[in-house]
This record gives structure tokens, C-alpha cells and sequence, in this order.
């Protein structure tokens, strides 16, 4: 998960494909800056930073294309599917919101009639209604900005005033339902320690990373004795209560 975001091919349509790629790469980078200034106005981002935070909304919106939607509940239903609780309910009150909303009132930031054209000339192959793409955009907009608020809130509390990608990869790993949504189709892996060190010479932020990182150590390892060792508990202590 943490180094460049993987796209996946969606019924034949990759987006990283040579081909496709330059049709994606930098439709998101402005709207995602004003995103950005919107939820925390006193700190900017660089262009990694923007630049990974477009390669993860591309990700989910293959994900949401890759069950080829013709309405607004296909999308619906992609999301409740896809996404963990309760990030989908959020993000569909968003997109829903967006829809009443209308054209002339939209709050979306994001290019929708740019990515409308893209995805039914190069993506779907099939017209869909505008709304459809509304839809979809306002999900992917509401994930954007949960990741850059949360991210926001982080490089604050370590006292910086720009947000990078190693921040963005910080913060999700961070996040429980995040984390969840972003490493379904990728392994989450932080830098080990080579070495002890005292936690009188490391800062807030190095503390705060080697946190994370022995917390998702455990989690994995944990996960990892469960899958080895609760089929044979089941089977010898079958009146046994295993809930985990």
C-alpha cells in the first residue's frame, strides 16, 4: 500500500496502461489543492502528496467502475460492498447530498464533467446518466477529504505546515477504517527499526510512526495465528464459543 498506489484493471480498462495513463495522470491535482485549503486552510501540500492522493481515488474508482453501474443504486451498492462501515454511509449521505443538491449548487470541487466524458468514452464504453458520475465523484471527493482532514490533523499535532505522502501514508495507517479500505488489494508495510532506540531522543512524529508500526506488526502476527489455530480449536472443542 505504501509505495505508488496500484490501480487495478477494471473488465480490460487499466488505468496505469501506457495508453491510459496520460488521460488520468493530474485531472485530480488542482481540485484536490482546493480540497485540501478547504478543510485545513493554514497548511498546503506538496505535489507528492496530491499526486498520491490522486493515484488512491483512481483506485477507487476503478473499484466502483469494475461493476460496470448504469444507475445511481449500482454505485450505491458498490460502495456499501466495497467500502467498510461506516465510511460508506458517510460517503453515501455525501453523494446523496450532491444529488439534491443539483448542477447549479453543486459543492463538488472535483472535474465531473471531465471525468463524465473519460469514463464513458474510455472507461464504461456505454452512456450514463450525469448524474451517475455525480454519484461517483461525490464518493470519491468525500474519501479525499476525510484522508486530507485526517492527514491535516496529524501534521499539526507534529508542529509542520505541509502535508507530503509519507504524511498521507501515516495518517491512513492510523485509521482503522482506512486501513480496511486501502489494503484490501494491497499489503500495509511501515519501515522497521534496525535497532532499539530510546524514546528520549525520538520526536512526537518518530514516536507516533514506530506506534503504528508495532501496533500493525501485532495485528498481522495476531491475524496470522488465528487463520493457523482456530480450525483445529473448532474442531477439537466443537461446544466451544469462538467468536473471534
Amino acid at each position: 500500500m505504501f509505495g505508488t498506489p496500484s490501480i487495478q484493471e477494471n473488465l480490460g480498462y487499466n488505468f496505469m496502461s501506457d495508453d491510459n495513463a496520460s488521460k488520468w495522470k493530474g485531472q485530480f491535482l488542482h481540485a484536490l489543492q482546493e480540497v485540501q485549503l478547504q478543510v485545513h486552510p493554514s497548511l498546503s501540500a506538496k505535489d507528492d502528496a496530491l499526486e498520491y492522493i490522486e493515484n488512491l481515488i483512481l483506485n477507487l474508482l476503478s473499484s466502483l467502475c469494475a461493476s460496470q453501474p448504469h444507475t445511481k443504486q449500482d454505485v450505491e451498492d458498490r460502495v456499501h460492498k466495497n467500502f467498510p462501515d461506516p465510511i460508506d454511509k458517510w460517503a453515501i449521505k455525501e453523494a446523496q447530498n450532491a444529488i439534491k443538491k443539483g448542477n447549479r449548487n453543486s459543492p463538488l470541487v472535483l472535474p465531473v464533467d471531465k471525468i463524465h466524458q473519460l469514463l464513458v468514452r474510455e472507461v464504461l464504453g456505454y452512456k450514463i446518466d450525469f448524474q451517475v458520475t455525480v454519484y461517483i465523484v461525490a464518493v470519491l471527493e468525500y474519501i479525499a477529504a476525510d484522508i486530507l482532514k485526517l492527514t491535516g490533523n496529524y501534521v499539526r499535532n507534529i508542529k509542520h505546515k505541509e502535508i507530503t505522502s509519507q504524511d498521507i501514508k501515516v495518517a491512513i495507517c492510523a485509521d482503522q477504517v482506512l486501513m480496511d479500505m486501502f489494503s484490501q488489494e494491497e499489503e500495509v508495510s511501515m519501515p522497521e527499526l534496525e535497532e532499539p532506540i530510546r524514546l528520549e531522543s525520538l520526536t512526537y512524529e518518530e514516536i507516533v510512526k514506530d506506534f503504528i508500526f508495532e501496533e500493525t506488526q501485532y495485528m498481522r502476527d495476531l491475524n496470522m495465528i488465528i487463520k493457523v489455530f482456530r480450525a483445529p480449536f473448532v474442531k477439537h472443542f466443537p461446544t466451544s464459543k469462538v467468536s473471534v
